[in-house]
């Protein structure tokens, strides 16, 4: 059994699906996961439904040991909004009970089910595959493992930057209905991180961010511009505290510019930048 506050686990699933627009609608970027108590925290860790350019890892504060399968998070939600206060998860042969104080609620659950709607993973295989991914990463050394065992720290690293500010410039690629699911970031002059979305046509917007980066590549002096997607701006409107932004040059592996944004309690976000 293991037991968490219901709103904690709505935010940890809501935040997961990473919402992002394409050709106008709103689609999630994942649809299920294997939830795991371990002292004292309930994480997951999950690539996106492409598999390559984002991976992960969330986490909130939960009582108890265990494994909890989400074989549909959007379902899930439904369940949670039934439910309020001290929730407790009891996980049995393929099947999850759910229960607040005097109101329980059962949902099928298997590792074996499709991990998104049209792919032949399971949830248990995608979860592995996962895994290997963040295997490679460390965000208390900040750096990536390569296959040949290579670690390469990040060349640029922004610390304490505020999740609100970071909305803010985000947001604004909604802007007149935009919402192209593109992000530019750029770090060129000394002080300020730069954020652009947006076209012309219905309004292009470039934020400033204050901040000084405490690493940069050695020998060079020079900043760098790079795409991301990912739906960024879900992702920092469920955000409110400060987190950090760190930077790969893999440039001349041809992968761009791979971003890792850390959140606190070991959790975070492994972005690739698009090419």
């Amino acid at each position: 059994m293991i037991t968490v506050d219901t709103d904690s686990l709505r935010w940890l699933l809501t935040l997961a699906q990473r919402k992002h627009t394409i050709d106008g609608s709103s689609h999630a970027q994942l649809y299920s996961v294997i939830l795991k108590a371990s002292g004292g925290r309930l994480s997951f860790c999950s690539l996106v439904k492409d598999g390559v350019s984002s991976l992960m890892r969330l986490s909130i504060p939960c009582a108890g040991e265990g494994e909890v399968v989400i074989t549909d998070i959007d379902t899930t939600l439904g369940v949670l909004k039934y439910h309020g206060g001290v929730l407790t998860m009891t996980p049995s042969q393929d099947k999850i009970k759910f229960k607040s104080s005097n109101k329980q609620t059962t949902l099928s659950a298997s590792k074996e089910a499709k991990a998104f709607p049209h792919t032949p993973s399971t949830i248990a295989q995608w979860t592995e595959k996962s895994n290997a991914l963040a295997e490679k990463i460390s965000i208390d050394n900040l750096t990536y493992t390569t296959n040949d065992g290579q670690k390469i720290s990040t060349c640029w690293d922004f610390s304490d930057l505020s999740t609100t500010a970071l909305y803010e410039a985000f947001r604004c690629d909604s802007m007149n209905g935009q919402k192209f699911n593109q992000y530019v970031l750029s770090f060129q002059e000394p002080n300020e991180l730069e954020i652009r979305v947006g076209a012309d046509l219905k309004g292009k917007t470039i934020t400033k961010i204050e901040s000084r980066p405490f690493t940069t590549p050695v020998g060079e002096d020079t900043g760098f511009t790079a795409t991301y997607g990912g739906g960024l701006e879900h992702i920092f409107q469920h955000l409110n505290s400060d987190i950090g932004i760190h930077v790969w040059d893999f440039t001349e592996a041809g992968m761009g510019y791979p971003m890792l944004i850390t959140l606190g309690d070991g959790d975070y976000i492994f972005q690739a930048s698009q090419l």
